[in-house]
């Protein structure tokens, strides 16, 4: 890295690819709206639904049958950020991975309410 130019690992994805992916899911914690999230990629995704979860935004019975995921997914958003801003692509992308399937995993739950 040089003095001027930073060099950055960075992980993205794309709005209209997670909301076709986790469909119920993205309902769920952003409806029709939620306009005041700008960015709404898997991250974003994973802790909406931490949030949704641990702060009682949906009813307790969803809340209740998301949670051990949905605190999986957060745990593995950390993990992640982690990896990028250690630099070590690889195991942000072997997390990747994870946090997709977890996600699914979710969307399974989601989409039975």
């Amino acid at each position: 890295m040089g003095k001027v130019l930073q060099i950055r690992v960075s992980a993205t994805s794309h709005d209209a690819d997670v909301e076709k992916t986790w469909k119920a899911l993205w309902k769920l914690v952003w409806g029709e709206g939620g306009d005041a999230v700008p960015k709404k990629g898997v991250l974003e995704l994973a802790q909406a639904v931490f949030d949704a979860v641990r702060a009682g935004l949906i009813d307790s019975d969803k809340a209740d049958a998301l949670r051990e995921k949905a605190e999986q997914a957060e745990e593995l958003r950390f993990k992640v950020q982690d990896a990028l801003a250690a630099r070590n692509p690889a195991e942000a992308d072997r997390l990747s991975y994870e946090i997709e399937d977890c996600l699914d995993d979710l969307e399974d739950i989601a989409s039975k309410f």
